[in-house]
């Protein structure tokens, strides 16, 4: 008999529970790591976007590790561990439009404005 799903939907738990092991890929360096999920678990991973370390590029979670995927025997595990991709913070995900000032300084509108000591 099976028993209710006891774990919310869409997190990075649910991916772990239904599918096993995760990793991060970057298709840019061609290399990839494992997903440590520790602080992520019950985060949902459809908002949650990461980036490679080196190249800067967009970086994406992979059910399957890519050595064993047809196509993707070129790709190298980063021998650095789970710091070698990292988690964007939340403001990446959303641009923000910004102001050019007459005297070309740019102002972000978010940004808060700091008197000199």
């Amino acid at each position: 008999m099976v028993g209710p799903w006891l774990v919310k939907p869409y997190t990075f738990r649910a991916l772990r529970k239904t599918y096993g092991p995760l990793w991060l890929r970057c298709d840019v360096c061609r290399r990839y790591v494992p997903l440590k999920i520790g602080g992520l678990q019950n985060v949902d991973y459809r908002t949650e976007t990461f980036s490679c370390s080196k190249c800067g590029a967009a970086a994406y979670v992979a059910i399957i590790e890519p050595i064993k995927e047809t196509g993707m025997e070129d790709y190298r595990l980063d021998e650095t561990g789970p710091r070698g991709i990292q988690t964007e913070p939340q403001s990446v995900d959303k641009p923000q439009s910004v102001e050019r000032k007459a005297n070309g300084s740019i102002q972000h509108p978010r940004q808060e404005r700091r008197p000199y000591a």
